[in-house]
């Protein structure tokens, strides 16, 4: 999940440097993971169908790099694992946060002058599709950040990264039949908070 040219020995001293004040340590750990945080923003944020149109790619991951900045100023993540798993907290973070902006100006959109009906044609239909896709969305991305590690790192390496279930069992050292079970339980799980079946 890193590039070549990042390690867990490179990241600790990029964030043992942000962490000491180091202002270059920031600039050294985005030019080591801007190809790769790059992709996954690019990936992430074509699964936003709500935004897509509107989320300039660079737009999003500058700020959630701010936001996973912040972020450890105070937490040091262990493996470049689970550095990007946390950079993936911070761009999803983002992304809801513009889906929920998006959702606002399509409802100031919906509600202006109504002259359909002249066409014999209602407005109510489609601006309640419109805004249960909304919400639809932003319920589901809010429910993978409430899934449990294990789980949450499944669905974030298959539905953002694009990855095969047996590529994440080689990744993560198990037998393909156990990230077939941390799927199975994740489904389940996202289907009962957003109440439909997304994945």
């Amino acid at each position: 999940m890193c590039e070549p040219s990042f390690n867990t020995v490179h990241l600790q001293k990029c964030i043992d440097g942000w962490q000491a004040g180091d202002q270059t340590a920031a600039n050294d750990l985005f030019r080591a993971t801007d190809a790769r945080l790059g992709k996954l923003a690019r990936r992430m944020t074509r699964s936003f169908p709500n935004i897509r149109s509107q989320a300039d790619t660079e737009d999003v991951l500058q700020s959630s790099f701010m936001r996973l900045l912040r972020t450890l100023r105070t937490l040091r993540p262990k493996t470049t694992r689970d550095f990007f798993n946390l950079a993936a907290v911070h761009i999803r973070r983002e992304l809801l946060d513009l889906a929920r902006k998006c959702r606002g100006r399509v409802h100031l959109a919906l509600a202006g002058p109504d002259d359909s009906s002249a066409f014999g044609v209602t407005r109510a239909e489609p601006q309640a599709a419109v805004a249960e896709d909304f919400d639809l969305w932003v319920r589901f991305h809010q429910a993978v950040d409430e899934l449990p590690t294990e789980e949450r790192e499944v669905v974030g390496l298959v539905f953002y990264h694009g990855w095969k279930q047996v590529q994440i069992a080689d990744l993560f050292g198990v037998d393909e039949r156990t990230i077939r079970r941390r799927w199975a339980r994740a489904v389940a799980r996202l289907r009962t908070i957003v109440g439909t079946d997304m994945v």
